[in-house]
C-alpha cells in the first residue's frame, strides 16, 4: 500500500481542538481521525442551524477547488457530501470519497443520489444504524459492498464514572427530542429531572411551551458540567420523536460510557437496537406514550440495583470497543482502502482524466442509481461550541 495517499477531511461545521488541549472537553471524532491520517481539514465554520446547509456547500466548495491536492477526502455529513459528490459527479472528477450519512431519506437527498448520480462518486457510504442502511440498500440502490454501519461512538477517556452522589435523572440533547413527553411521564413524582437542552447544530428539538413542573429543571451546561451531570444521575432517559434516523445517539453514548442505564423512545432509527439492547444496557419504550415512559422511569428509580446492572453492561461494552479509539481505527482502516483501490486506477502520467470542464451528457438526470492534523482551512466566522445531539 502506498504511504504517500493524500486525505482531507471535509467539515460542514467548526472543527474544534483547544477545549480538549485545555481538558474541558473529549475528544473530537474527526480531530482524532485527522491525526491518525496525516489528513488536513477543511473546515465550514457556521454551527448555527439556520446556516448549517449554507456552511456544508461553502466547505464543499472549498474541497473541490483543492480537490487535486488530496486522493481521498472523507466528508463528516449529507450537507458536505451531499455537494461535493454532485460536483465530483458533474465535472467527471476521480476522487475517493468516503461520505457519513446520517438521514438519506429525506427527499432533497435522494434527488441528487437517485436521479443526478452522485452516488457514483461516494466510495464508502457510512451510515449509523440498520434503519438508514436498509434505505440506502433498498430505495438508493447502492451495492452492499459500498455501505457500512460505523457507529460514532463517545470519548470513554473523557466520558467515565466520577463516582458523585446520585440524586434524580437527567436528559439531554436537542435533536428530535419529545421532552414534552418526558414532562408528563414525571409530573407529579417526588424525583427531580434535570435536562440540559441546548445544541448549536439544531433547532428541530421540542421541548414544553408551557410552565415546567417544580420537579423539572432546564439548564445549559458545557462538557465538564454535562459530564458531572450523567454521573450524579440515577439514569439517563432520551425521549425522541418517531423518525427513521439515530437521533439522540450521541447522548446515549455519552451516558452508556459514563455507566448509566438509558432509557430510549423506540423510534423507527432504535428499532433494531443498534445502541441499547433492551433489558440488557437499557430499556425501550414506545414514543409518545408518557405512560410507558413513566413506568419504565418508576422501574429503575425503585430499582437502583437494576439500574446499576444496566449500567455496568453499558460501560462494558463501551470498553469492549464501542468506544472513539475503535472508531477512529475503524473509519482510518476505511480511508486507506479507498485509497488503495483508487491508487490501483491511477492512470498513467500524461493521460487526462479531469480536463476540467463537465461534458452536456452530465447534466442530464438519470433514472437509476448506482446498481491537520496540523493544519485547515476554514470557511465563515466561528460561533460556539455544541455539547451533546
Amino acid at each position: 500500500m502506498s504511504t504517500d495517499t493524500r486525505y482531507a477531511i471535509l467539515l460542514s461545521g467548526p472543527g474544534r481542538r483547544e477545549d480538549v488541549a485545555e481538558g474541558q472537553g473529549p475528544r473530537h471524532d474527526w480531530s482524532s481521525l485527522a491525526d491518525a491520517l496525516g489528513a488536513r481539514r477543511i473546515e465550514g465554520r457556521s454551527a448555527w442551524p439556520r446556516l448549517a446547509t449554507l456552511s456544508g456547500l461553502m466547505a464543499a466548495w472549498a474541497a473541490f477547488q483543492q480537490r487535486s491536492e488530496y486522493d481521498v477526502i472523507i466528508s463528516d455529513a449529507e450537507r458536505s457530501g451531499l455537494p461535493l459528490a454532485l460536483m465530483l459527479k458533474l465535472t467527471g472528477t476521480q476522487r475517493g470519497h468516503v461520505m457519513v450519512g446520517h438521514w438519506l431519506s429525506p427527499m432533497k437527498k435522494r434527488v441528487p443520489l437517485q436521479w443526478f448520480g452522485a452516488a457514483e462518486t461516494i466510495d464508502r457510504l457510512i451510515l449509523k444504524g440498520a434503519t438508514q442502511k436498509e434505505f440506502a440498500l433498498e430505495h438508493l440502490g447502492f451495492p452492499r459492498a459500498k455501505v457500512e454501519v460505523v457507529p460514532t461512538a463517545a470519548d470513554a477517556d473523557f466520558w467515565h464514572p466520577l463516582g458523585l452522589p446520585q440524586s434524580g435523572i437527567c436528559g439531554a440533547g436537542l435533536e428530535r427530542r419529545d421532552y414534552p413527553t418526558l414532562v408528563e411521564a414525571v409530573r407529579g413524582l417526588d424525583l427531580r429531572v434535570t435536562i440540559a437542552a441546548a445544541s448549536p447544530w439544531t433547532s428541530r428539538g421540542n421541548f414544553p411551551r408551557r410552565e415546567l413542573p417544580p420537579n423539572v429543571i432546564r439548564r445549559r451546561l458545557g462538557y465538564l458540567g454535562l459530564r458531572e451531570l450523567y454521573d450524579r444521575s440515577e439514569f439517563v432517559v432520551v425521549p425522541l420523536v418517531d423518525v427513521d434516523f439515530q437521533a439522540g445517539s450521541l447522548v446515549i453514548y455519552e451516558a452508556m460510557a459514563m455507566g448509566k442505564a438509558v432509557i430510549v423512545s423506540r423510534t423507527r432509527g432504535h428499532a433494531h437496537g443498534d445502541i441499547v439492547q433492551d433489558g440488557e444496557t437499557g430499556i425501550l419504550v414506545p414514543p409518545a406514550d408518557p405512560a410507558a415512559l413513566r413506568e419504565a422511569i418508576i422501574r429503575l428509580h425503585e430499582n437502583p440495583t437494576e439500574a446499576r446492572r444496566l449500567g455496568a453492561n453499558a460501560r462494558r461494552i463501551v470498553h469492549d470497543g464501542l468506544n472513539l479509539d475503535a472508531y477512529v481505527q475503524h473509519m482510518a482502516w476505511i480511508a486507506r482502502e479507498v485509497g488503495t483501490k483508487r491508487s490501483a486506477l491511477t492512470p498513467s502520467p500524461g493521460l487526462v482524466v479531469n480536463p476540467g470542464m463537465p461534458a452536456l451528457s452530465l447534466f442530464t438526470p438519470t433514472a437509476s442509481p448506482v446498481g491537520q492534523a496540523a493544519d485547515s482551512t476554514s470557511i465563515g466566522t466561528s460561533t460556539p461550541r455544541s455539547v451533546s445531539m
